[in-house]
Parts: structure tokens; C-alpha cells; sequence
């Protein structure tokens, strides 16, 4: 049997070969900040869409921190994502009709 010498799922030819951070979006910006008092402190901001940013909260922990970060960019980049695709199908349906 032969072995293989190479890692399936890694490129070791790319010059950064970490994973892509969960706020990895020009449009959505979240800043993980320690505070003064111990806390953690974290503001969500939509560029293109300012009604969906969300206002800074604090947490006791990083983790806890992090996790409401990640959770937020991950509703808002999903409730983006729908939005258009409603207007496209929408678009399209009207366009077959009309």
C-alpha cells in the first residue's frame, strides 16, 4: 500500500494558510474589544445596511464575546443573503407574468 505524503485540505503553497476569521466581509465590521472594568465589549456595524448594526454590548468573558460576535455576522450576513434572493425570485415572477 502506498502512503500518502500530503495533507488532504491544507495548501501549504499560499502564503497565508489560516482559516477565513467569521468577520471576513468589507460590508460587516465586528470589533471584539477588552474594557477598562474587565469586560469584553463588542459593536457590530452594517455599512450598507445601518439599521442592522447592532449597539455595544459587554460580556464577562472573551468567549462569550466572540460567540455573539460570530452569531450576529452570521444572522445579518444570512438575513443579506435571503433579502436578495427574494428580490431576484420576485423579480424573475413578475417578469414571467408581466
Amino acid at each position: 500500500m502506498k502512503k500518502i505524503r500530503e495533507e488532504i485540505g491544507r495548501n501549504y503553497h499560499s502564503d497565508d494558510t489560516d482559516p477565513i476569521p467569521f468577520d471576513y466581509d468589507n460590508d460587516i465590521s465586528a470589533s471584539v474589544n477588552p474594557s477598562a472594568d474587565g469586560q469584553w465589549t463588542v459593536t457590530v456595524e452594517v455599512k450598507s445596511r445601518p439599521e442592522l448594526s447592532q449597539p455595544s454590548r459587554k460580556f464577562a468573558d472573551e468567549l462569550e464575546a466572540d460567540l455573539y460576535a460570530r452569531n450576529q455576522v452570521q444572522s445579518i450576513k444570512t438575513l443579506l443573503k435571503n433579502q436578495q434572493e427574494i428580490r431576484e425570485y420576485v423579480s424573475l415572477f413578475l417578469k414571467n407574468i408581466l
